[in-house]
Order: structure tokens, then C-alpha cells, then sequence
């Protein structure tokens, strides 16, 4: 790897963490409702419909719309910043669902309270949607557990060093989410819903990391390799 793409990857692996802490907020605070995807609340969406559960319809659809929105926020962003890396707005976005989830009470409907999470994950999905070459997401695992062990079984058969490097991308992604889900799950044993605010660590980290990959040049990291 050349320089640039270890400054991408560390960026990438270190909003992992900040992926994985979301992830195990939202499951153990918010009644196991998953704040960085839509695949099972649009499954309850279309079952609320079909039962005739309007009030949990209408919550569910307000999630649906909150993601949406930071998919289109996240799309045409950087088509109106372009003189700025979209990635510093993410990161942004998700400090301030940090500081708005540690306001939200216990008692209020779980998919409501995780609004501001569906918005800034969306917005994280498609801000650090890749680097060094491979598309990762850095919010769910599903996709890069499947590339990682992918990536294994190809360099055992063939011996391949792309298959390698493929591993080793995907699976530190992997290991660094789950670093953000112990992190998370031992602050919530201390502070319960105001844990969110130690997710702020983790994102002042990727802020680093980002400025790092940000300052540096494709065309400086020639010759260097890991």
C-alpha cells in the first residue's frame, strides 16, 4: 500500500469504530432498534401497513425519511462543496447526533429517539463509502464480513497478494467496528443513554485520521509501501 491509501484506510478503519459504537447504542438503548440500516424497519414498515398500525407506520416511515434525507444530503453535498472533503461534514453530522441522542429520554418511542442517527449514519455511509480501492461501509458488518473471509478463501486457493491485501482491509475494518461496539457497551454499563457522548472520543480520532488522508497528496506517496 502507498502512502495515500494507508492514510485512507486508517480514516476509513477509525470511523469503523465510530460505526460500531452507533450500532451498539442503538441495540442496547433504543429496544434493539438498529439506527445504521433500513432493512428491518422497512420490513416492519411494510407489516405495520398491512396490519393497519398507522401511529407505528407513520414512526417508521418518519426513519425511512430521516435516512433518505442523509443519503441525498450525502449525495449532493459534495457536488455544492467541492473545494471542501465532504468527509469533515459527516463527521460533524454525527458529533451532533451525539450531542442530540444524549438529550432524548428513555421513554420516548425507540425509532423516534434513533432519528438523528438514521440521518448522520446515511451521511457516513456514503462519506466514507471506500478507500484504498475497496468499497466498505463503515456503519454495518454484513458486507464486509462477506469480503473479508471472501478475500481468505481466494488467497488460500490461489496464493494471490491482492486476495491478501483484501483480507487484511476488510477484516481490520471488521476488527475496528467491533472495537467501537466494546467501547460502547462498556460505557453504557457506566452512563447508560449519556454513554453517546463518549462516541465523541472515537470521532475526534477519525477527525485526525480524516485531516491526515485530507493533507495528504496522491502524488507525494509514491515509493512508500507497508
Amino acid at each position: 500500500m502507498n502512502r495515500k491509501e494507508i492514510t485512507e484506510t486508517l480514516a476509513h478503519h477509525s470511523m469503523a469504530v465510530v460505526g460500531g459504537f452507533f450500532g451498539v447504542y442503538a441495540l442496547f438503548m433504543r429496544e434493539e432498534i438498529f439506527g445504521s440500516s433500513e432493512t428491518t424497519n422497512l420490513i416492519y414498515l411494510v407489516i405495520s401497513g398491512m396490519e393497519g398500525s398507522f401511529l407505528s407506520f407513520f414512526v417508521r416511515m418518519g426513519a425511512i425519511v430521516c435516512y433518505i434525507a442523509g443519503i441525498v444530503t450525502a449525495t449532493l453535498g459534495p457536488k455544492y462543496m467541492k473545494k471542501y472533503d465532504f468527509r469533515f461534514v459527516s463527521v460533524a453530522m454525527d458529533a451532533a447526533a451525539c450531542l442530540v441522542l444524549a438529550r432524548i429520554p428513555g421513554d420516548v418511542h425507540p425509532v423516534v429517539a434513533l432519528y438523528p442517527m438514521f440521518f448522520a449514519t446515511a451521511v457516513q455511509w456514503l462519506a466514507f463509502t471506500q478507500a484504498a480501492g475497496f468499497g466498505s461501509a463503515t456503519i454495518f458488518s454484513t458486507n464486509n464480513l462477506r469480503q473479508c473471509f471472501a478475500g481468505l478463501t481466494e488467497y488460500l486457493h490461489s496464493r494471490d497478494p491482492g486476495q491478501l491485501r483484501r483480507f487484511r482491509f476488510y477484516g481490520g475494518t471488521l476488527l475496528c467496528f467491533h472495537v467501537g461496539v466494546v467501547f460502547g457497551w462498556f460505557c453504557m454499563r457506566l452512563w447508560g443513554i449519556r454513554s453517546i457522548y463518549a462516541c465523541l472520543l472515537p470521532l475526534a480520532l477519525g477527525a485526525a485520521a480524516t485531516w491526515k488522508d485530507y493533507r495528504t497528496e496522491p502524488d507525494d506517496s509514491a515509493g512508500a509501501s507497508l
